[in-house]
């Protein structure tokens, strides 16, 4: 089993859309979803309510109906091109066990994309990349722990993002000691160049038995 792991510097950096980006370029991709659930207020300040509804030490959901449930993140995997789509839901205290648990929800064979910084607390991953963005300054301390353990940084960039905005992004991740390689790409921009650099950079890693739609760039 191969996995890459997307990491943020904050809620809102972009990895659900950089794990969308990779899933439509990549036909074999499968991907695991992890929601921690947190003790107290909310750090996300949204309504996704698993941290109230969540009794359990934690909850694995392959159901089809409650995976392509409209507006979560799972459905966008699933929609943009994943293979198999699985979702932890965990206490931080069992995130180990359910990660172990939902790997198992997979074939040795997968490439699994697991989005969620949680991952890397307690497991590594043949591939890390880490997302930030001009838009968001703040840098989570769950991500400082997990550097030691990123290969490489994108920065997800907006059309109406500024040189200047790109230069301050990189001087960020170096705060935190991330002098991975860095790639600049805008997943919501068509023809942009340095989105293909990028596919083709991690079709290299990946391997050849993940193929690439050129057609798609």
């Amino acid at each position: 089993m191969k996995i890459i792991s997307i990491t943020g510097t904050a809620s809102g950096a972009g990895k659900t859309t950089v794990a969308q980006f990779l899933l439509r370029h990549f036909w074999d991709l499968s991907a695991l979803k992890i929601t921690t659930k947190h003790e107290g207020n909310c750090p996300r300040h949204t309504d996704c309510d698993v941290c109230e509804t969540m009794t359990l030490p934690y909850k694995i959901t392959v159901d089809p109906i409650q995976i392509e449930q409209e507006g979560k993140d799972t459905s966008l995997f699933k929609n943009a091109g994943a293979q198999k789509v699985v979702w932890l839901q965990t206490h931080a205290d069992h995130l180990e066990k359910g990660i172990e648990e939902a790997l198992t929800y997979f074939n040795k064979s997968d490439s699994v994309l697991v989005e969620g910084n949680s991952f890397l607390h307690t497991h590594n991953a043949d591939l890390c990349i880490l997302v930030t963005t001009p838009r968001e300054a703040k840098i989570k301390r769950s991500t400082r722990l997990i550097i030691p353990k990123i290969d490489l940084a994108v920065i997800n960039k907006y059309a109406d993002d500024h040189t200047e905005d790109i230069a301050k992004a990189r001087e960020r991740l170096h705060t935190i000691g991330c002098y991975a390689p860095v790639f600049v790409i805008s997943p919501l921009q068509r023809n942009y160049s340095p989105n293909k650099v990028f596919l083709n950079h991690i079709k290299e890693i990946i391997g050849q038995r993940t193929q690439y739609y050129s057609k798609t760039v």
